[in-house]
């Protein structure tokens, strides 16, 4: 088999996993391409998986139209290779009769001769008539932009109920994007200037962030970490909302600082950071599979003051009641901002889901009320968008705790969106206990 056809079968292994078993995009590119050993076969499939996953819902409407057979009728290898040769044909470019040759051979190998006719026919078919095939017209508009862009019918309508058509139609655009590459200048151990001439030098195209003071944008990020400036923790990769929410809560020297919910310790590290490595900062995660993760980040860049733990967020911990004078609850949540670069949550997140997450915040933050001193910060943060993680938990809890908003700018807490900001989507609110 050659080289071309290897890797499209690999992405028609991974289109499978994502699509019929859950699995996560990145998960799987990251494991998969440890087998491949060019570079630009290596970037062909992480743009076949991430690509087709992203369009999955709008290519599955063009399948529809072109085949007279169910799509749950349909061999699921036979589906699944038509829809990263569909993908190819709309996305990529690679002359079109190579992608169809290719497919239809994959077929014909795995199967039989007859499935790999009917492939055959129908993304000719699709080949002479794109233009018309690939057009999206449903009369109902919101399955109209749920279809094109991909989404479940469920988080379309939640966005909307929370910004309005016309927002919720922008922010859906711009997480259609290619995000950017963020990262975080490590400034224990060099300036942030600095750190821009040495990667510029190297080639990379460096933006100063508009969002966070540690932050930067790369805008041809390929091999970066590959640098010895990551190797030797000069910097890490972290989204610019996601180096915000330790710039908030700021945490003072000489304090106890606990990140209740850390993995893979981008934050916790961070606060390190801030505090000089001056503060003890207690970096705890429910997976014990991840806290590897979470001692990689704190030993690469080089800090040496912290404490790594495992237990339940939901669960009280006796022993660290009233302890804390800084306390990050990074919530597990639906990750509705971080669309972008999990694709999946669009396919499969439901209403649903988002409720029984925000019951599961709900009950991490009030336990994270218990471990704070009188006069301590809390702040509370996630990845994800919409009131019902964000600012409905923040309400119930104000009303049962004596905590107060320390505003953010001149608000009661920063909403990061995507059309506005450039950024992975997020949510960030700082209180302190008074009593």
């Amino acid at each position: 088999m050659n080289k071309k056809l290897n890797i499209r079968s690999m992405a028609i292994e991974a289109i499978d996993l994502i699509s019929r078993k859950n699995a996560f995009s990145n998960n799987i590119i990251q494991e998969k391409v440890k087998d491949i050993s060019d570079i630009r076969d290596k970037n062909l499939f992480r743009e076949l998986v991430y690509g087709t996953t992203e369009n999955l819902i709008y290519i599955d409407y063009i399948i529809r139209k072109l085949s007279s057979i169910r799509l749950k009728k349909i061999d699921n290898f036979v589906l699944d290779a038509m829809r990263l040769a569909i993908y190819e044909m709309l996305f990529l470019r690679i002359e079109t009769y190579a992608t169809i040759n290719e497919y239809v051979e994959l077929v014909k190998n795995e199967k039989n001769k007859k499935l790999a006719n009917f492939v055959n026919a129908n993304l000719r078919n699709f080949d002479n008539d794109k233009k018309n095939l690939s057009k999206v017209q449903l009369e109902d508009s919101i399955e109209n932009i749920a279809t094109r862009y991909s989404y479940n019918i469920d988080i379309v309508n939640y966005l909307i109920d929370s910004y309005g058509f016309e927002e919720a139609k922008e922010i859906i655009k711009a997480m259609y994007k290619t995000p950017s590459l963020s990262a975080r200048v490590n400034t224990m151990k060099i300036d942030k200037k600095d750190l821009f001439k040495l990667l510029s030098d190297k080639g990379f195209i460096i933006l100063d962030s508009e969002i966070s003071d540690d932050g930067f944008i790369v805008e041809n990020p390929s091999s970066i970490i590959l640098t010895d400036e990551f190797k030797n923790g000069l910097f890490t990769i972290q989204d610019q909302g996601s180096i915000k929410v330790s710039e908030i809560l700021s945490p003072s020297q000489d304090s106890k600082v606990l990140d209740l919910c850390a993995a893979p310790g981008s934050k916790s590290s961070h606060l390190a950071q801030l505090s000089k490595d001056r503060s003890l900062i207690v970096a705890n995660d429910i997976s014990k599979e991840k806290l590897h993760k979470i001692e990689e980040n704190f030993t690469r860049l080089g800090f040496s003051n912290y404490r790594i733990d495992n237990f339940d967020a939901t669960v009280k911990i006796p022993d660290y009641i009233d302890k804390f004078d800084y306390v990050l609850v990074d919530a597990p949540c639906s990750g509705l901002g971080v669309i972008s670069r999990k694709p999946e949550i669009k396919l499969f997140r439901t209403y649903d889901d988002i409720k029984s997450l925000a019951a599961i915040q709900k009950e991490i933050l009030y336990n994270a009320a218990n471990y704070i001193k009188t006069g301590g910060s809390l702040v509370y943060s996630t990845c994800t968008l919409g009131p019902l993680e964000n600012e409905e938990i923040i309400n119930e809890f104000l009303n049962d705790f004596d905590f107060k908003i320390e505003k953010i700018g001149q608000e009661d807490s920063l909403s990061i969106l995507p059309h506005l900001n450039k950024s992975d989507g997020f949510y960030i609110c700082k209180m302190t206990r008074i009593s």
